[in-house]
Protein backbone atom coordinates (compact mmCIF):
# COMPACT_ATOMS: atom_id res chain seq x y z
CA UNK A 1 0.00 0.00 0.00
CA UNK A 2 2.83 2.38 0.83
CA UNK A 3 4.44 1.69 -2.54
CA UNK A 4 1.18 2.52 -4.26
CA UNK A 5 0.98 5.93 -2.61
CA UNK A 6 4.64 6.58 -3.29
CA UNK A 7 4.09 5.70 -6.95
CA UNK A 8 0.96 7.84 -7.10
CA UNK A 9 2.77 10.78 -5.51
CA UNK A 10 5.69 10.49 -7.94
CA UNK A 11 3.34 10.15 -10.90
CA UNK A 12 1.33 13.24 -9.94
CA UNK A 13 4.48 15.21 -9.25
CA UNK A 14 5.78 14.30 -12.69
CA UNK A 15 2.51 15.25 -14.39
CA UNK A 16 2.21 18.63 -12.67
CA UNK A 17 5.88 19.55 -13.08
CA UNK A 18 6.18 18.50 -16.70
CA UNK A 19 3.42 20.69 -18.12
CA UNK A 20 5.05 23.47 -20.07
CA UNK A 21 2.92 26.52 -20.51
CA UNK A 22 4.33 28.62 -23.36
CA UNK A 23 2.99 31.84 -21.85
CA UNK A 24 4.68 31.17 -18.51
CA UNK A 25 7.92 30.31 -20.27
CA UNK A 26 7.71 33.51 -22.33
CA UNK A 27 7.17 35.54 -19.15
CA UNK A 28 10.26 33.95 -17.62
CA UNK A 29 12.32 34.73 -20.73
CA UNK A 30 11.04 38.31 -20.82
CA UNK A 31 12.38 38.94 -17.29
CA UNK A 32 15.95 38.25 -18.33
CA UNK A 33 18.26 41.03 -19.42
CA UNK A 34 21.80 41.36 -20.64
CA UNK A 35 23.87 44.17 -22.13
CA UNK A 36 27.46 43.08 -22.56
CA UNK A 37 30.41 43.56 -24.89
CA UNK A 38 31.65 40.01 -25.33
CA UNK A 39 35.21 39.18 -24.31
CA UNK A 40 34.73 35.45 -23.72
CA UNK A 41 31.99 34.03 -25.96
CA UNK A 42 29.68 31.18 -24.97
CA UNK A 43 30.30 27.53 -25.73
CA UNK A 44 27.88 24.78 -26.66
CA UNK A 45 27.16 24.06 -23.01
CA UNK A 46 23.64 23.81 -21.58
CA UNK A 47 24.58 26.77 -19.38
CA UNK A 48 24.86 29.86 -21.55
CA UNK A 49 27.60 32.08 -20.16
CA UNK A 50 29.22 35.17 -21.69
CA UNK A 51 31.93 37.23 -20.03
CA UNK A 52 32.70 40.83 -20.88
CA UNK A 53 31.87 44.35 -19.81
CA UNK A 54 28.83 46.58 -19.72
CA UNK A 55 29.17 49.13 -22.55
CA UNK A 56 27.66 51.90 -20.42
CA UNK A 57 29.39 51.41 -17.06
CA UNK A 58 32.51 49.63 -18.40
CA UNK A 59 32.28 47.23 -15.41
CA UNK A 60 33.10 43.57 -15.92
CA UNK A 61 29.99 41.40 -16.04
CA UNK A 62 28.82 37.88 -16.74
CA UNK A 63 25.54 37.10 -18.50
CA UNK A 64 24.38 33.58 -17.92
CA UNK A 65 21.20 31.60 -18.29
CA UNK A 66 20.06 28.03 -18.76
CA UNK A 67 17.00 28.74 -20.90
CA UNK A 68 18.44 27.16 -24.09
CA UNK A 69 16.90 29.90 -26.25
CA UNK A 70 20.11 31.93 -26.15
CA UNK A 71 22.13 28.75 -26.68
CA UNK A 72 20.64 28.38 -30.16
CA UNK A 73 22.83 31.28 -31.30
CA UNK A 74 26.11 30.59 -29.49
CA UNK A 75 27.98 30.09 -32.77
CA UNK A 76 27.03 33.61 -33.92
CA UNK A 77 28.59 35.36 -30.90
CA UNK A 78 32.23 36.41 -31.13
CA UNK A 79 34.58 38.56 -29.04
CA UNK A 80 33.82 42.23 -29.68
CA UNK A 81 30.10 41.66 -30.32
CA UNK A 82 27.55 43.29 -28.03
CA UNK A 83 24.83 41.02 -26.75
CA UNK A 84 21.57 42.80 -25.84
CA UNK A 85 18.49 41.28 -24.22
CA UNK A 86 16.18 43.93 -22.77
CA UNK A 87 13.89 43.20 -19.87
CA UNK A 88 10.23 42.62 -20.89
CA UNK A 89 11.20 41.93 -24.49
CA UNK A 90 11.53 38.63 -26.32
CA UNK A 91 14.28 39.70 -28.70
CA UNK A 92 17.92 38.70 -28.34
CA UNK A 93 20.18 41.03 -30.35
CA UNK A 94 23.75 40.41 -31.39
CA UNK A 95 25.39 43.66 -32.44
CA UNK A 96 28.28 43.06 -34.83
CA UNK A 97 30.60 45.76 -36.16
CA UNK A 98 28.58 46.17 -39.34
CA UNK A 99 25.18 44.64 -38.60
CA UNK A 100 22.65 43.70 -35.94
CA UNK A 101 21.17 40.21 -35.75
CA UNK A 102 17.80 40.04 -33.98
CA UNK A 103 16.40 36.73 -32.80
CA UNK A 104 12.73 36.85 -31.81
CA UNK A 105 11.65 34.09 -29.43
CA UNK A 106 8.33 33.72 -31.25
CA UNK A 107 9.98 32.90 -34.59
Amino acid sequence: MTRFFLFLFCFLLFIFCSKDDPEDYAKMLAKEECNIVVEIPPTSSVWFRVEGYNPITKHQEICKTNNRWWNLYWKEIEPGDTLVKKRNELILSIHKKDTVINHNWND
